[in-house]
């Protein structure tokens, strides 16, 4: 069987990918190249250096576009009006792959193609919305939705905006049902009420890739990825491209602090506060304790950039006579973000682990993705965890002085935990990683158990004063027979006088 093949240029962010690109342009000057970006902001200082060098181009995106992006793109692709033409990965994913049939693509970094939801609804609204246009049938075990044959029209409509009251929510699961490329699951009633609707899919690149004369990635790692997993399961080769870049490592000395020492970070440890867990942040939970007592300590009045999600919330610090903390949050993607490059420090706090309800769909985005070959749903969650830890994580640090060659102060980088910090010494190298400061992190005593366990040591001290086994249950609470249980240790002992 024919194996298709990607092109990959891997190599560390600041290596000199985007040097290497724009040679390939000037040299190949007859070639028509798309360019494809995750944003706009991205692709801004490939459009400079080739105004720079008179090389035109086109660049269509919602800036330089009236009306549809996607139309536009198609029409200049099929008209072959430019030789290069420069969009966004999401645009480039929508247009009819037909139309890049004669161009050279090339991806800069890894598109993110996870496209799994979950979507929540009243036990009473799911049956008002859902009953006469779904099917619910049972495969391997979990509910699966089909539209009715005869309301798919009626379902289109919906989908689209004729019915005004319809949530977004239920507009993306209709949308869902309709797309053979997506499998729309539905659990059963929670403790609520509720029923939770999973859309399980991916976003589909492979289509574009296939009609394109060839296709480039640029990146810092593509088979760890969630696409490289994709790659693998529709039966695509990654080839590595063989070329000298102008990169020799980075020339800091790197000192990386990390959060926990003993355990992979998480919302729910960060946020907990005197053993007990907490949805919300507040001060005085593992991470506040930490980022004001070392970390903020630290730092002292120099800069720093903080990436975290909008559920972290700490007082940032003032320095004197300032109105504007020294500590500045940036965009967890921040792939092109250059504004920071003379900053010395930085505090990453991105996570991504996936949630017990997500992990309910990776058997079937398994089975999805084996078409060639097998995908495993562990693979799945390996390569999101990837993405969303360390492959974010690097691309954030790499936002500092990091990769500047006229700075060569050390870099200090405050991370989430010992794993992320030892990923990090492997892809920079030069790093000291510190525990001076790290959390020894301690799981929390549930409530039940914290119960249980207070009735059973009151359970001891009534035997120990000479109370039988039948008067301790009475005033506890519990059967004799768990009383018993409890004590059994203790039987041996002569009770208290």
């Amino acid at each position: 069987m024919f194996m298709k093949a990607i092109h990959a240029l891997i190599a560390p962010p600041g290596a000199g990918k985007t040097s290497w690109l724009i040679k390939q342009l000037a040299l190949l000057n007859d070639q028509r190249s798309v360019l494809a970006f995750p944003t706009k902001i991205l692709a801004s200082e490939v459009k400079r250096r080739l105004q720079s060098m008179n090389i035109e181009f086109n660049s269509i995106n919602s800036d330089t576009v009236v009306g549809s992006v996607t139309e536009c793109l198609e029409e200049n692709l099929v008209n072959q009006n430019n030789t290069i033409i420069i969009c966004t990965h999401e645009s480039l994913r929508l247009i009819n792959p037909s139309a890049l049939q004669g161009w050279h693509l090339y991806i800069d970094e890894v598109p993110v193609t996870w496209d799994c939801t979950t979507c929540s609804f009243s036990n009473l609204s799911y049956h008002k919305v859902f009953d006469t246009i779904i099917d619910t049938v049972r495969v391997d075990g979990k509910g699966r939705v089909k539209a009715k044959d005869n309301r798919k029209l009626l379902i289109e409509e919906l989908a689209n905006g004729v019915d005004s009251t319809l949530s977004a929510e239920t507009r993306s699961v209709l949308t869902a049902v309709l797309d053979d490329r997506y499998v729309v699951e539905v659990d059963e009633l929670d403790a609520k009420q509720n029923r939770t609707m999973r859309i399980i899919g991916i976003k589909h690149y492979i289509p574009v890739f296939e009609a394109a004369d060839a296709t480039v990635i640029m990146g810092a790692e593509i088979e760890k990825t969630l696409l490289g997993v994709i790659l693998k399961g529709a039966g695509w080769s990654i080839t590595p491209i063989a070329v000298e870049l102008d990169f020799v490592g980075y020339g800091n000395k790197v000192v990386i602090h990390p959060f926990f020492m003993n355990k992979s970070y998480s919302k729910g440890a960060a946020l907990m506060k005197a053993g007990k867990n907490n949805q919300d942040y507040q001060e005085g939970c593992l991470l506040d304790d930490w980022l004001k007592v070392d970390v903020f300590r630290l730092i002292g009045n120099k800069k720093a950039i903080l990436v975290a999600h909008t559920w972290c919330k700490p007082e940032l610090p003032l320095p004197q006579d300032s109105d504007f903390s020294n500590i500045r949050f940036i965009p967890i993607d921040s792939r092109g973000i250059n504004d920071y490059d003379d900053y010395n420090i930085a505090i990453c706090l991105q996570h991504g682990n996936i949630t017990p309800i997500e992990s309910r769909s990776l058997y079937t985005l398994a089975c999805l993705l084996s078409i060639a070959s097998s995908i495993l749903p562990n693979q799945i969650m390996d390569a999101i965890k990837y993405e969303r830890f360390y492959e974010s994580t690097l691309q954030s640090v790499c936002r500092t002085a990091l990769r500047s060659k006229s700075n060569t102060g050390t870099i200090l980088l405050f991370v989430q935990d010992l794993d992320v910090a030892n990923f990090l010494v492997e892809k920079i190298g030069n790093c000291t990683i510190d525990c001076t400061h790290s959390e020894v992190y301690v799981p929390s005593t549930s409530t039940a158990k914290a119960l249980r366990n207070t009735l059973k040591q009151k359970s001891i001290e009534l035997w120990e004063q000479g109370d039988n086994t039948r008067t301790i249950a009475d005033k506890i609470g519990k059967t004799e027979k768990t009383i018993k249980e409890w004590l059994k240790p203790y039987h041996q002992l002569q009770p208290t006088e």
